[in-house]
């Protein structure tokens, strides 16, 4: 079984996501009440007929700051599955992400060995399953989309609401008071996962768009 987690609104879904969604596929949806959100959870609905089960779980909204709506939004969703360690994989999906199609292929394995041989021995004492894969730049990591395992995201994302307050906001005024007010959110979701031991791999095959060049 594989697993598909999305967070934040869903505004502006697409079919981009039915690549994604097969008989064994379960996905978790965690998201916002308001803000012209209902209907596109109505459209989400329809997908059920292209996966295993859709769970979806809405509330009011948590933070008025983006970077900690999001990122709470991503933590409730993992958290929302009963027993993670039944994927074999699992992929992190952004609702909006703006193309008719996505490039991935999931060979985790394959990116994973890859980094191993290039780096050693960097990675001697780690497995593939202690890892996130995903578009990798200059000490940032695209959040819209990444995958990986089970061990992986509990590592990431199991952890008490009140510690998950506290840290965020934590790593966020260091950012803050290190690269000013507007720095991009994804240099706090890779400050986020190396600060918990997660290694960062190149997934060779995405291409998220707005983010190739043309």
């Amino acid at each position: 079984m594989k697993l598909v987690v999305l967070s934040g609104y869903l505004h502006n879904l697409s079919d981009n996501i039915i690549p994604f969604l097969n008989s064994e596929t379960d996905v978790y949806v965690h998201t916002w009440n308001g803000n012209g959100n209902e209907r596109w959870i109505e459209k989400f609905n329809r997908y059920k007929k292209h996966c295993n089960s859709i769970v979806i779980e809405t509330e009011d909204l948590k933070f008025e700051k983006k970077l900690y709506s999001y990122f709470y939004s991503t933590w409730k969703a993992v958290n929302l599955v009963k027993d993670i360690e039944q994927y074999t994989s699992i992929i992190k999906f952004k609702p909006n992400t703006d193309s008719e199609t996505i490039q991935y292929k999931g060979k985790l394995e394959e990116y994973f060995y890859k980094a191993y041989i290039q780096s050693r021995p960097l990675l001697n004492n780690v497995s593939k399953e202690e890892c996130i894969y995903g578009s990798i730049y200059y000490k940032t990591i695209d959040e819209r989309m990444f995958s990986g395992y089970a061990p992986t995201f509990k590592k990431a994302f199991h952890i008490p609401y009140r510690d998950l307050l506290q840290q965020m906001i934590i790593l966020d005024g260091k950012l803050t008071k290190q690269y000013g007010e507007s720095y991009e959110g994804s240099i706090f979701w890779k400050e986020w996962f190396e600060s918990r031991g997660i290694k960062l791999i190149q997934d060779l095959d995405l291409k998220i768009p707005n983010n190739i060049s043309i």
